[in-house]
């Protein structure tokens, strides 16, 4: 798949294409066949245009019906060199990413959430070394952002959310909270673990995420009208730990 995807690429980009560099769980150990997605970064010579997205944008759509497996579970960033090198300055980017459509956006210090587990743990696919390309940041400038990232999750939850978005936003707030109290970065599996010995009365809505995350693409198990003021109650209560 990865190699797939490398060739897509290729194909719209061509010598344009610096480097590609896998990040994530893929990366990290922690990857699930099932449900976990494809992390990449593509570093090119020029911001992407219009034009370019127009190319990229038919690749992904026709990689995700040759792969129907994959689809909804490729994430690229397309970001220039210039832009990883001064990526604390706003810079235009290209991303499709999982529940959101291929689309051109500015960039700014809160991609650290990306560039920084990219940096730390990421595997290059193809050119120089990511470490290169994009400057040292720091954990403090990392865990500064994770806090911003955590606190919008009071407004990303909403009335129709489903058992597996509520999943993703409870997962995701046990690992950044660990992240924020230690330092280090766990899977959403590994933060599935230490979560309930950390937040007790949390313990049966977390063990119930993972059930939700792994039954996410079952269309039997989209509605999460039972379990969205609990997951709320998580949300408020958990966002509340992460800024103190």
């Amino acid at each position: 798949m990865l190699d797939a995807v490398r060739q897509a690429i290729l194909s719209v980009v061509g010598p344009s294409l610096i480097g590609l560099y896998l990040f994530g769980s893929l990366t990290s150990g922690d990857f699930d066949p099932g449900v976990s997605d494809i992390d990449l970064i593509a570093a090119l010579a020029d911001p992407p245009d219009e034009q370019v997205a127009v190319r990229l944008r038919k690749v992904h759509e026709d990689l995700a019906r040759a792969n129907p497996d994959w689809d909804d579970r490729i994430e690229v960033v397309y970001v220039s060199k210039d832009g990883l090198a001064d990526w604390r300055t706003d810079t235009t980017i290209a991303v499709i990413s999982p529940g959101e459509p291929f689309h051109i956006v500015r960039a700014g210090r809160e991609w650290a959430l990306n560039w920084y587990p990219a940096r730390e743990d990421g595997v290059t696919l193809m050119g120089p070394p990511l470490h290169t390309l994009l400057p040292p940041i720091s954990t403090a400038e990392y865990i500064d952002e994770l806090r911003r990232y955590l606190a919008s999750f009071a407004k990303r939850v909403d009335d129709d959310a489903t058992p597996g978005v509520q999943a993703y936003a409870i997962l995701s707030i046990c690992r950044g909270v660990f992240t924020i109290r230690h330092g280090d970065r766990l899977s959403k599996r590994q933060a599935a673990a230490w979560g309930p010995r950390a937040f007790p009365q949390w313990a049966d809505l977390i063990r119930r995420a993972v059930v939700w995350r792994d039954k996410q693409r079952d269309p039997d198990s989209q509605n999460g009208h039972a379990t969205i003021q609990e997951t709320r109650a998580f949300v408020t209560e958990m966002t509340k730990l992460a800024l103190e």
